[in-house]
């Protein structure tokens, strides 16, 4: 028979559940392990560790304000403990407080200087940023996490990730790559890069590298939201297609070429849905499915752009076909104007977005490798 457990030493039952809830944490089983740490904290409610893991579950599973909570009660338990910062780090950035993240993530640092987590608890704060400097400030953090640890990929990704924002294109995938040669199944790094040819706009590689993304993270829901982008990115091509290609159309009815101008129009009708298929084609079969709810996933604002453009295009292709030899001067004149209309408030849109200056790089990036190709086929 076994004596009493001495007074102040650990509980064996609850150090197996705490080993338990690792593990079902490692294994990213979820909702287990949010099951089993309801009643393991109901019998130590200050658990550092089970704190921890709880944080941890609870951003899993999207319930952020719960995650937070749990991420002040892990605070308030350990206040010097870097590790409840930095978690404390990312339950904030979960909700968008930025500012406070940098805090914490800042106090972590000092807390524990030698740790790269920190540094790039860090920087993932300072990437959400607006403030100038943020992405200085990113890429400072994110070399000193490499600094500590060299073979840290998630610091790798981290330097990608601010070299992007800052427009080196070749920078960023050269440190995405980096990445992939620590973890070739990294799929921040595959999903990144896929980002950067969406942006330099060759969608056929991007597909295959969110397809790659998704392979290694079947759970992520990152490469998930960038092919719903990719696709928006495809209709808003589309639109620029039926708002632009009618006007060779129009302006030879102008003319009085009634035949050629139906020809054009009816070459427009024809090459829309062979690039639709073409496209459709490098896309894998999961990626098909997964489009296939698009439309209910797209926010309204989504469709503006396309379908106007497609309303105007599509009016003036049917004129063309119906009545091309009506066709005068005062309507191609209308229908340049609305076009140069669209153009420009598609444009301004465009410059708009917080990653314009990154994408414009990405291009220029993209026209200069194709340069280079050319200059030197061997």
């Amino acid at each position: 028979m076994t004596g009493p457990a001495a007074v102040g030493g650990p509980d064996p039952g609850l150090e197996d559940d705490r080993a338990l809830i690792e593990a079902l944490v490692s294994a990213q089983r979820w909702d287990a392990a949010l099951g089993a740490l309801g009643p393991a904290l109901s019998a130590d409610p200050q658990d550092v560790r089970l704190l921890g893991l709880l944080v941890r579950t609870l951003r899993a599973l999207g319930r952020r304000q719960e995650a937070l909570d749990a991420a002040r009660q892990l605070l308030t338990v350990a206040p010097e403990d870097p590790y409840a910062f930095r978690l404390g780090t990312l339950a904030l950035l979960d909700v968008g407080w930025v500012d406070e993240a940098i805090g914490l993530a800042t106090r972590a640092v000092a807390l524990d200087p030698h740790n790269s987590s920190n540094h790039l608890a860090l920087s993932r704060a300072w990437a959400q940023s607006g403030r100038p400097g943020s992405v200085a400030h990113q890429l400072a953090a994110a070399r000193e996490a490499v600094l500590l640890d060299p073979n840290s990929p998630d610091a790798q990704v981290q330097i990608g990730a601010a070299l992007a924002a800052d427009a080196d294109i070749e920078g960023a995938r050269a440190a995405y790559r980096r990445a992939l040669a620590l973890d070739p199944g990294n799929s921040a790094a595959l999903n990144n890069l896929a980002v950067l040819d969406l942006q330099s706009g060759d969608h056929d590689a991007a597909a295959r590298g969110f397809a790659a993304a998704l392979a290694a993270a079947p759970q992520g829901s990152i490469a998930r939201r960038n092919l719903d982008a990719m696709a928006v990115r495809a209709l808003r091509r589309v639109g620029w297609w039926l708002a632009l290609s009618p006007i060779p159309a129009v302006v030879v009815a102008d003319r009085g070429s009634a035949t050629v101008a139906r020809l054009l129009a009816l070459a427009v009708l024809c090459a829309l849905p062979v690039g639709v298929l073409r496209w459709r084609r490098t896309l894998t079969a999961g990626q098909r499915r997964t489009l296939r709810e698009l439309p209910r996933r797209l926010r309204f604002r989504s469709w503006v752009w396309p379908a106007i453009a497609g309303t105007v295009g599509g009016w003036a292709l049917v004129r063309v076909l119906l009545s091309a030899s009506s066709v005068g001067s005062a309507e191609v004149s209308a229908y340049l104007v609305v076009v140069a209309y669209l153009a420009a408030f598609r444009l301004l849109a465009a410059v708009l977005r917080p990653s314009w200056r990154a994408e414009m790089a990405a291009r220029a990036a993209r026209a200069s490798r194709r340069g280079g190709d050319r200059r030197d086929p061997g």
